[in-house]
């Protein structure tokens, strides 16, 4: 009987995430200077090397070359696997996405990388919308499975991951204009006030 090992798997994986990265940094050229409208899957592939079969097989569309969310995706499990049901779960996510957020941080590529995605939804419509679908199709997989993992009610759950959402959005926002402004800022700083004006609403 023949078995997979696990190292090739691996391997052909690092490939793909090294291609997606490749896409990723031709695409984010190519609509900083002249604009996702005018920037087709075929001038991708060509500045990344690959061919438009690899790109649609990878990414898509041209949007969601840039849009990858493995990373938060990913997180996003990992976080529902540390809740202990017992415990209040809002809190629990407070301080989980405050570390995750640092780990974020320390990732010099990403940080950058991240920082000229969002500098790039703020100024194209299509690339906002898809951003927004994205976001939208991710919270309902983290709603389902913080359902499923916690036995809490949906209505409730759901109110959870909109709060959730809203404070991350917040604090992207946020540490995108610092960024702009040249302030020097940490990202978990600005989390820190964007959870404070949130939890004051609350009292408003």
């Amino acid at each position: 009987m023949t078995i997979d090992h696990p190292a090739g798997a691996d391997l052909r994986e690092r490939r793909r995430s090294q291609t997606r990265g490749e896409i990723a940094e031709a695409a984010l050229d190519l609509f900083e200077r002249q604009g996702v409208a005018a920037t087709t899957v075929e001038d991708i592939a060509a500045a990344a090397g690959v061919s438009p079969r690899t790109f649609y097989r990878l990414c898509g569309t041209k949007e969601q070359a840039v849009l990858d969310d493995a990373e938060i995706a990913a997180a996003m499990a990992d976080a529902v696997a540390s809740l202990d049901p017992s415990r209040p779960l809002r809190a629990q996510l407070v301080a989980f996405w405050r570390e995750h957020l640092l780990i974020l941080e320390d990732d010099a590529e990403g940080h950058r990388r991240h920082l000229r995605v969002r500098r790039l939804i703020g100024d194209e419509p299509a690339l906002l919308a898809a951003a927004l679908r994205r976001e939208h199709e991710r919270d309902e997989r983290f709603l389902a499975d913080l359902v499923a993992a916690t036995g809490r009610d949906e209505l409730q759950m759901r109110a959870l991951v909109e709060w959730q959402s809203v404070l991350i959005r917040l604090t992207i926002e946020g540490w995108v204009r610092a960024s702009a402004d040249g302030t020097g800022v940490r990202l978990q700083s600005v989390y820190d006030r964007a959870l404070a004006a949130l939890v004051g609403c609350e009292s408003i």
